[in-house]
């Protein structure tokens, strides 16, 4: 779980399990030109509840979704072609945006606003910035024509060709970032203002009932709560109970409960009983051990769902046509090997019924021919992709999509790769999640085989959180338990990836809050990724300091 962004370095098999990365530089922004656009398929989100309760469509779509993600796009500079025998091409993730671009394009479309336009917090257009920025070297003069000329003769190897996308941790879509641009002035409040609460009374878009599931075992007199459970407001909330032995459950609004203090309680002679209360908030629910023996108690919560629509920190949510990349680089060292990892279903519940670590399974030296990779043309480093995250925002609560590298990919969870995904893409194996609560009744998705093993491994059933995790991205204890989505929505608090491990519901998988005011990004504040307010809390200040 990556919550900040950054993933913190750790030992493995097979070598440093740590972060690369190297921004793009601006003469190689030159030579791949304006990012590749993202053509959404705005069918989707009209295909969400089929999506959330079937395995298989929710696979097939994603697969339609990293296909269009590595799509071939040509580099932009013309001047290339006399190296190669045919233009170069990147996948169309690798021409996104970075911090650097985003930077660069701001101060430039906010300077070009001029006093009074600074002074108005006046609309800037991203798509004229991010032309210029494509041609930002143009104006340094450090980089003259033939000293690019000069440049552009040192790019003759496929690795250098798709080194010049560059080794940044995060690449944006241009729908990502020019939004981004575009809400300068909500970033900018947003940088300012503590983060919102977590739960708010102004659900705009419409709810949706779920039922989530707990399972729970007390002793006698023992106590354990569940949730929050964030309800709508005017929606009634069901808690149910079965099981064995005698677990009596408390329900409350705003708090745990305890013995003295709820909203509902119900204490039966057994484990199947039932509570109800009014939605508008978090609900917490507890389990107490009434019976000698220990109780084993499934506690279903039926409840609505719906969000505050409206990101306080983005000028509205995210167009579909936004994605964005988070990228895993390893550094290839002469001798230095990548861990590998088992994902087949009997080494997928050993590991969860351990320590929730991807511990390594062996190691590796893929070569260019398996595994995606790059030089950098400005230091000849050469780096390779072991693992991609990509967050799609085709449905209204993103698709979380994670590729990882593996020499078994045609295995488990490989197994269902479109045919026409070739070449070193064809060597990831991939998993996805769209939604907190897994909707499948089938913990296989219907796949035979090696993936449905491993589904049903990692698939806790109907009203259990969904799963999804990169073995080279999610370091650490519990972190292969993990499903992306709960931890994203804490974008924009103070929260680290080891509090939200440690301190939130279920290894953070379970949805606690209504209200995500950076759209689940982790790159808008302080503590979190790219932190992009930061730039535009800079620029602004200044030029409200420097202007007349």
């Amino acid at each position: 779980m990556d919550a900040s962004g950054r993933t913190p370095a750790s030992s493995g098999a097979g070598g440093r399990r740590g972060v690369i990365e190297s921004a793009a530089v601006i003469q190689d922004r030159k030579v791949v030109g304006v990012a590749a656009p993202y053509s959404p398929d705005l069918g989707l989100a009209e295909r969400d509840a089929e999506i959330e309760t079937s395995i298989a469509a929710r696979r097939a779509a994603a697969w339609e979704v990293v296909q269009r993600v590595i799509t071939p796009v040509p580099l932009g500079e013309p001047g290339l072609a006399a190296n190669f025998p045919s233009q170069p091409t990147l996948p169309a993730w690798h021409t996104w945006y970075a911090r650097d671009d985003f930077e660069r394009t701001f101060k430039h479309l906010y300077r070009e606003l001029g006093p009074a336009g600074r002074a108005a917090r006046a609309p800037i257009d991203p798509v004229a910035g991010l032309e210029w920025n494509a041609n930002a070297l143009d104006d340094v003069p450090e980089w003259p024509e033939q000293r690019y000329l000069d440049y552009l003769e040192t790019i003759d190897t496929d690795a250098e060709a798709q080194g010049t996308g560059g080794a940044a941790r995060v690449g944006y879509s241009p729908g990502a970032l020019g939004h981004m641009l575009t809400s300068y002035e909500d970033l900018h409040e947003c940088r300012l203002n503590p983060a919102p609460e977590a739960f708010a009374l102004d659900p705009m878009r419409p709810g949706k009932r779920v039922t989530q599931s707990e399972a729970v075992e007390v002793g006698k007199c023992g106590w354990q709560i569940l949730g929050p459970f964030v309800a709508a407001e005017g929606e009634e909330v069901v808690v149910r109970s079965t099981g064995t032995g005698d677990g009596d459950i408390y329900v409350r609004h705003g708090e745990a409960p305890d013995a003295a203090t709820f909203d509902c309680k119900s204490d039966g002679d057994a484990s199947t009983e039932e509570c109800r209360v009014d939605g508008g908030g978090p609900i917490y629910v507890a389990v107490f051990g009434a019976a000698d023996a220990m109780s084993a108690v499934t506690v279903d919560v039926e409840y609505t769902m719906a969000d505050v629509r409206d990101p306080t920190c983005l000028d509205g949510e995210m167009p579909r046509d936004a994605v964005i990349v988070k990228a895993d680089w390893r550094r290839q060292l002469q001798g230095e090997l990548m861990p590998i990892f088992d994902t087949s279903g009997p080494r997928m519940t050993a590991r969860l019924n351990g320590d929730g670590a991807w511990n390594a399974d062996g190691s590796a030296d893929p070569q260019a021919d398996a595994i995606y990779t790059i030089e950098l043309p400005s230091s000849q480093q050469r780096f390779r992709l072991p693992g991609l995250h990509i967050m799609s925002k085709e449905l209204d609560h993103w698709m979380w999509i994670t590729l990882w590298w593996s020499p078994t990919p045609n295995n488990d969870f490989g197994a269902d790769r479109p045919a026409d995904i070739t070449g070193v893409w064809s060597n990831y194996k991939m998993c996805v999640a769209t939604s907190y609560i897994e909707g499948d009744s089938d913990p296989r998705g219907g796949f035979p085989g090696g993936l449905g093993d491993s589904l049903a491994a990692v698939n806790g059933g109907p009203g259990t959180p969904t799963w999804c995790s990169n073995p080279y991205i999610e370091l650490g204890k519990d972190n292969a338990r993990t499903n992306c989505i709960g931890c994203h929505q804490h974008g924009g608090t103070d929260l680290t990836a080891e509090k939200v491990l440690a301190d939130q519901p279920q290894y953070g998988n379970t949805r606690t809050r209504n209200n995500f005011f950076t759209d689940y990004s982790w790159a808008v504040k302080a503590g979190g990724g790219d932190d992009l307010s930061s730039i535009i809390q800079a620029e602004v200040d200044y030029w409200d300091a420097s202007d007349p």
